[in-house]
């Protein structure tokens, strides 16, 4: 085939693609007539939505069946039974624990401080290295446990935990409807709206049931219909969870249902109301409790929550929530349903929408439980990546929203006793941390808000449990202004009252760097955005703080000879002891924020200095025998330690948890933050790289699904695509220690950090930006050979398109939200062509073959072409772009062998003669005679014509 018999194949390609794009867009188009469609919308189209998750029975286990919703502050849970369907409902800050009558609450703080000279007593014990390898024994009366607890944990209670709220139902059973009878029946979520529904067929009438939860509205709203009209008739009831003390009432007339009352724990109002609108029909209540529509043919309900909780230290109370309930579901009901609904798309939409993530799946044409029990039997469909990975944004959306606090270890969405899921708290020893690692990367900043917001309040609370836990005290620690106090400490478990101090046993609850890690979550806020007012304004003055605290915290070991954290843990395994490899790197981080912070803002010259020094005295990573980041100073191979003159010995408490881990080795892979979410360790410092490799391939492909979440991560940074995507397939297939059918992540329980753990580190497979430049495609496996992606962000504030064929790129795009230089590293990028959005050519500047960098201007979006495969017109007019760019050829003499090359293209679409193509393209090789390669390129095309 010549090359005219291509364009002309090509050309009728661009005709027929789109139209039959769109038809398979169109509803009903190629399918079932429009109005059909409502009685055939549950039968799978596999052209359909790639974003859909569908099923074709009820819930009867929540955690692995139910299909979350939420507006950051309400749950809702439907089950789906077309008998009587269940709508659980949850309210982010309704909790136990905290301020309560007849409790003296102290943020769980010692009563007393500890005496610096009780810390130092404690820490040359640890240091020294007589009679056992960590100081003293782990275990017994004045070992190093029971030490760490009795002088440096809280002991006043109030932790409290967060607290389940209710249930809906709606009962048909007065029609017949049971989940036996119905048939057809299909439920289904799609991430694109957030819009879920329910529907079925019974006796001849189709029913379908519409659910969503609006963050403009502040309300849940559910939509009834019928195919028939008249067929609605069901009662709607409500049920509270066990720990509360509440009373429903029900109004008629006003068809509303109250549910108010108080958490018993501490007294915490709570409160839910519904409000329905029928179409047809009637509303009455029998005893007062509950509402039954009769005979109906369109019903809309629409809930909302609230509880008098307020983040105001030390009170954390603030008004009834009754008034602020009731006006938002009289207004939402006087709204209608049609701009309710089309309030919660423009709002949904605009956020969700920012990502594309495609790597050449195809919509599965079963349901997505069936997917994921073939995905964890072989067969990886890449369908589930996709959806995996846009849950996560999903869930971001759904769970964290401004004005409300951040998403806990369940998100917002549990049902039963807390204590099933470690409290449903703020876990900052990686948890909550983890929760927010897609925010920035997945174009979601807006999510991040309430963490933000949520960290800085815990300052407060924070500096009472450094003096109290670490002998490091700031005068009038509640009103002196933020930055000018000397650290707070955020442990732990964490409630919304304040509770920093650490409580439990001695493996979990110590965690003394969890403020310094919560800061690179601020800190890359900054970073993303470029905001320098919420830079100086608050992550500034915080890392001042902790940076202050470190001044007079850290220790100088005589045994280790360098500055250490002492005492400290390795997250939930092992011993205490001296200088761990998590709390050094963890400093080492929070100082190089600092030092940054203050140079980019010309302040604190002085403390600048005081920092570097302080940093350079860390040494925070150190190699083992096998070749391992060492976890402990006294590590010397995996489980192993030795210290002076004393035999080698098993490392107590190595691996706790046991069967919890999934392996024999521990889940936490807290040596290695400096790899991930750190910069410490990265490709410009391969010995320490090669050491976290081999601690990586230590941990294993096993864990928990958090754990596999944060060995992704890891695993990324490292380049290694392969091994990273073991990782992701591990998860996709965990089940129970990955991804359940919902898609939900599970420890096991459910926990929700790996879900956004998970969107992350695909993330960071595609960009990474943690070294101040753009890396390409650092992690891309074979299994994504060909994808594209739009809308990720990197540091600076670069919004970033990536395509790639055969596991090669094709091109990138780069939008300068703040404008700056942008520079950007991918193998052989220096041998590329830069336009922008006008099409002009941009000067790049190579450094080396594989980095370029270029000035931007705000707003304005450009792209990297490489060099098209493959002879033809886009390859030729690449090279005349890249002549010039290289400066091989003028911009005049460009834009004589432009005009040759398209009159040959416009030729070879005509009837005209092969020679007439070939003649403009030998006039193009001569007037581009100064580049070789442009010359190449055209006699290539120029061949094809011959």
């Amino acid at each position: 085939m010549n090359m005219r018999s291509r364009f002309v194949l090509a050309l009728r390609a661009l005709v027929v693609l789109p139209l039959l794009a769109s038809a398979i867009a169109a509803p009903g188009a190629l399918g079932a007539p429009l109005d059909q469609t409502e009685t055939t919308a549950h039968v799978a189209d596999p052209k359909g939505n790639p974003l859909r998750m569908w099923y074709t029975n009820p819930v009867s286990d929540w955690e692995n069946q139910a299909l979350v919703q939420g507006n950051g502050t309400t749950g809702l849970m439907a089950f789906g039974n077309p008998g009587r369907d269940r709508l659980h409902f949850n309210e982010k800050t309704l909790w136990r624990g905290g301020p309560a009558q007849g409790r003296t609450y102290l943020g769980g703080n010692k009563a007393t401080a500890i005496t610096p000279q009780q810390l130092n007593d404690y820490r040359l014990a640890l240091d020294n290295k007589s009679t056992n390898v960590f100081g003293l024994p782990p275990t017994g009366v004045g070992g190093a446990n029971q030490q760490l607890t009795s002088l440096m944990f809280g002991n006043t209670g109030g932790m409290g935990m967060y607290q389940d709220f209710g249930d809906l139902y709606l009962d048909f059973g007065a029609t017949g409807i049971t989940d036996a009878t119905a048939s057809n029946y299909v439920r289904d979520l799609d991430m694109s709206t957030a819009v879920s529904t329910v529907e079925f067929d019974h006796d001849g009438v189709h029913y379908r049931r519409e659910y969503f939860v609006s963050y403009p509205d502040q309300v849940a709203v559910v939509r009834l219909s019928a195919s028939e009209p008249g067929k609605l008739t069901f009662t709607t009831s409500t049920a509270a969870a066990s720990g509360l003390t509440t009373t429903a009432t029900a109004d008629p007339n006003e068809k509303r249902i109250t549910l108010a009352g108080q958490v018993n724990d501490n007294q915490m109002r709570a409160e839910m109301q519904l409000k329905l609108q029928n179409e047809g029909g009637t509303v009455s209540s029998s005893d007062g409790r509950t509402l039954t529509v009769n005979a109906a043919d369109t019903v809309t309900l629409v809930y909302s929550t609230g509880t008098n909780y307020k983040n105001d230290y030390p009170t954390y109370r603030g008004e009834d929530p009754h008034d602020k309930i009731t006006q938002r579901v009289d207004s939402a009901i006087a709204s209608g349903y049609g701009a309710l609904r089309d309030r919660h798309l423009a709002d949904y939409q605009e956020l969700f929408s920012r990502v594309k993530f495609d790597v050449g799946a195809t919509v599965p044409d079963i349901p997505t439980d069936q997917l994921m029990r073939n995905y964890r039997t072989g067969s990886h469909d890449l369908a589930v990546d996709q959806m995996a990975y846009q849950f996560g944004r999903y869930l971001s959306i759904a769970g964290s929203r401004d004005g409300d606090l951040p998403t806990n270890l369940c998100g917002l969405w549990m049902i039963g006793s807390a204590g099933a899921f470690w409290g449903a708290d703020y876990h900052f020893n990686v948890n909550v941390q983890m929760n927010y690692w897609p925010a920035m990367i997945t174009n979601l900043a807006e999510t991040q808000v309430p963490f933000n917001e949520f960290v800085k309040s815990l300052v407060v609370p924070g500096r009472l449990t450094a003096e109290r836990s670490a002998a490091v005290k700031t005068e009038d620690f509640a009103s002196a202004p933020l930055g000018t106090g000397k650290g707070f400490l955020i442990n732990t478990q964490v409630n919304p009252f304040g509770h920093t101090a650490p409580i439990g046993s001695q493996e979990y609850g110590w965690n003394i760097g969890g403020s310094s890690w919560v800061m690179q979550n601020l800190y890359d806020y900054y970073l993303f955005t470029g905001d320098e007012t919420f830079l100086r304004d608050t992550a500034y003055p915080m890392l001042k703080e902790m940076a202050a605290f470190w001044d007079e915290y850290l220790w100088y070991s005589p045994y280790q000879k360098r500055l250490t954290v002492a005492p400290g843990v390795s997250a939930e395994q092992g011993p205490t002891a001296v200088g761990t490899t998590y709390d050094q790197s963890l400093v080492w981080e929070l100082y190089r924020m600092a030092i940054e912070a203050s140079e980019k803002l010309g302040v604190d010259a002085d403390l600048r200095a005081v920092w570097q020094d302080k940093q350079s005295q860390l040494d925070p990573i150190l190699i083992g025998e096998q070749g391992q980041v060492k976890e402990w100073f006294e590590e010397t191979s995996l489980g192993k330690a030795q210290a002076g003159d004393l035999p080698e010995v098993g490392i107590w408490n190595f691996g706790a948890g046991g069967s919890a881990n999934q392996g024999s080795v521990h889940r936490h892979t807290s040596q290695l933050v400096g790899l991930f979410p750190g910069t410490l360790i990265s490709k410009d410092t391969p010995e320490w790289m090669d050491a976290a490799i081999k601690s990586l391939e230590q941990r294993s492909l096993n864990g928990t699904g958090w754990s596999k979440a944060m060995k992704i991560n890891m695993y990324a940074r490292t380049g290694r695509a392969e091994d990273t995507y073991s990782m992701v397939r591990a998860m996709l297939a965990g089940n129970r220690n990955g991804l359940m059918d919902n898609l939900l992540d599970s420890h096991p329980p459910f926990q929700i950090d790996g879900n956004f753990g998970l969107t992350a580190g695909m993330t960071e497979m595609l960009v990474q930006s943690q070294l101040g430049y753009t890396q390409f495609l650092p992690a891309l496996p074979s299994a994504w050979k060909d994808g594209n992606v739009d809308g990720l962000v990197a540091r600076g504030n670069f919004v970033l398109g990536m395509e790639w064929a055969d596991g090669a790129a094709t091109e990138f795009r780069v939008t300068a939200r703040n404008g700056g230089t942008f520079v950007g590293e991918y193998p052989g990028i220096a041998r590329t062509v830069v336009k922008d959005a006008d099409g002009n050519l941009v000067a790049a500047k190579a450094n080396g073959s594989d980095k370029i960098s270029f000035d931007t201007t705000e707003g304005q979006t450009y792209t990297i072409a490489f060099e098209p495969v493959g002879v033809g017109f886009a390859n030729v007019s690449w090279h005349v772009d890249r002549a010039e760019t290289v400066g091989e050829l003028t911009s005049s003499a460009a834009k004589q062998v432009r005009q040759h090359i398209a009159q040959a293209q416009r030729l070879a679409e005509s009837p005209a003669s092969n020679r007439a193509v070939i003649v403009q393209l030998d006039d193009a090789a001569r007037k581009g005679r100064a580049s070789a390669e442009l010359v190449k390129a055209l006699d290539a095309l120029a061949a094809t014509f011959r």
